[in-house]
């Protein structure tokens, strides 16, 4: 299994994969904007009044994307970085993202986030950012909050099929167009074989194949939307998947067609190429607010992008080049001083995000950004300090500063994340730390680190239920071999358990009901006191 230690390191480290040599300070001497509306905060260097209606399209969206996916509405609210032109797209997310992608979207322990290039310059093509921010934020409902997983070709298919809808009069809108870009890569290529696309992962698709996987998935996902009359035992399939089902064979048997009956059908429509739109309504509780514009200071600018930078690793360099453009220009803050310093934990220079710590002013060290960049640092000094090394009294300083981090932002998974890894290190009884870690994994089920530590407790504990409801999704995001097998391994070392408990269940069933565990997360209100 994978090293626990080492894991801690990994989830607070490992988006550092990417680097640019783009000019990240290009980004900071533009004019940037906040546009917050009921449930998005957008943050942009393009003309605001533009984004101001893609946000007011983005709610009308919402509204009708909830009511069509049956999804539960949880009042998150998703940060979307909308970069003005591939330039800016370039300074975020670095210069080979930029060429592969014009928008993004991320799940963390940190939070939720989009980007996404206004401009949509890719290349030769002209593409709609409206379109982008659709196919994102569908994103963000399907995945935020749950452990279900869809095949890479519906997830990005349907995400396509919902970015195009549009608005009419009457409160009316229109789904089920063509994407235009999904469209030139159907006719100068041809649609995915059906077997090879059903089995496609993010991971064993090439870079350069990944648009014919977003194309061919559009338009099997169309079909089974919009006229297979077969999208209620689809959910059949997505459950089986998630189960571990062959996609091929599950498919099959879930939509009672050969796969060579639905392969003829993927390839008539592709020869066809008629696909019908259809209308419906904005739920009538949808009430259209006028999102607020606010203009960011310099400073302000600064620290949102080097924060952005850090969390999401797509383009490190640009952190120097951001320092050494608010030293210039007389925009250095406090602030920047800690997001800086939580740049030098990620890459375990200990001492310097000391050093800028103990620049901050004792009057801001009970900010929030100034408590967590201290309690990570804390915390991975000692996670890297081997036996009678260990600093006692600094644990238990990081403890102390995750309490109060959960008590005053019990959203973030992370937060409780560190709580469980500073309790396990002070010698806390499992039940307590695997409390917490339960709490970060509420909020962040799809993050790996936490969810491998999680299904490991669980095992040691013989949870098998639980145990199973962990590691099932977990293996759909499992890439390393030797992990995935493991993890199978103990799911089968599990089933004897699991069959017991099913047959057990079945029997009280009508007896008694069961009352649910109180969810800590619930309400936000849960205290941490250990």
């Amino acid at each position: 299994m994978f090293s626990r230690i080492l894991s801690y390191l990994v989830v607070f480290s490992g988006a550092w994969l990417f680097t640019s040599d783009v000019m990240a300070d290009n980004l900071a001497q533009d004019t940037w904007y906040e546009i917050d509306s009921a449930n998005f905060h957008i943050v942009t260097n393009g003309e605001p009044n533009s984004v101001r209606r893609l946000a007011e399209d983005l709610e009308r969206y919402r509204a009708v994307a909830l009511s069509l996916l049956g999804a539960k509405d949880d009042g998150a609210k998703l940060t979307i970085y909308a970069a003005a032109d591939r330039e800016s797209y370039a300074g975020l997310v670095g210069e080979d993202l930029s060429e592969l992608t014009n928008g993004l979207f991320d799940t963390t322990a940190e939070g939720s986030y989009a980007l996404v290039n206004l401009d949509g310059r890719t290349g030769e093509r002209q593409l709609e950012a409206r379109e982008f921010l659709f196919h994102e934020y569908t994103h963000f409902l399907s995945y935020n909050g749950t452990t279900t997983h869809y095949p890479y070709w519906y997830s990005e298919g349907f995400a396509e099929f919902m970015s195009t809808m549009t608005f009419g009069p009457g409160n009316t809108y229109d789904i089920g167009a063509i994407p235009g870009e999904r469209a030139m890569t159907l006719l100068y290529t041809s649609p995915v074989p059906l077997q090879e696309l059903l089995r496609a992962t993010v991971h064993n698709t090439p870079d350069e194949e990944k648009g014919r996987i977003y194309a061919s998935g559009w338009m099997l996902a169309h079909w089974i939307i919009m006229k297979s009359g077969k999208a209620e035992a689809f959910k059949q399939f997505v459950a089986d998947y998630n189960n571990g089902a062959d996609p091929v064979k599950a498919l099959s048997k879930n939509l009672g067609m050969s796969i060579e009956e639905i392969e003829q059908v993927y390839n008539d429509q592709f020869r066809e190429g008629r696909f019908q739109l259809a209308r419906g309504k904005v739920p009538a509780s949808f009430e259209s607010k006028r999102p607020k514009v606010r203009t960011m200071s310099g400073e302000e600018a600064v620290v949102e992008l080097a924060r952005f930078l850090v969390k999401s690793g797509y383009n490190t360099h640009g952190v120097h080049e951001l320092v050494e453009f608010a030293e210039r220009e007389e925009l250095y803050s406090p602030e920047l001083s800690a997001v800086r310093a939580d740049a030098a934990t990620r890459a375990g220079d200990f001492d310097q995000a000391a050093r800028l710590l103990a620049q901050v002013a004792p009057s801001d060290r009970n900010q929030f950004w100034y408590q967590k960049a201290q309690a990570w640092l804390w915390l991975n000094r000692e996670i890297t300090t081997m036996g009678a090394g260990r600093d006692k009294a600094a644990l238990k300083g990081a403890r102390d500063k995750f309490v109060q981090l959960v008590n005053s932002q019990s959203d973030e998974a992370m937060n409780w994340y560190g709580l469980a890894i500073s309790m396990q290190m002070l010698g806390y009884p499992k039940a307590q730390y695997v409390e917490m870690l339960e709490q970060a994994y509420r909020r962040a089920p799809r993050e790996l680190h936490i969810a491998q530590w999680l299904a490991q407790e669980l095992y040691e504990r013989k949870d098998a239920q639980y145990f199973a409801e962990v590691a099932q999704p977990l293996m759909l995001e499992l890439t390393d071999e030797a992990e995935y097998n493991q993890m199978k391994n103990m799911l089968a070392e599990m089933k004897p358990q699991l069959a017991d408990g099913s047959k057990a269940q079945s029997q009280i069933q009508g007896k008694a009901s069961v009352k649910d565990k109180k969810s800590a997360g619930a309400g936000g209100s849960t205290k941490a006191t250990p």
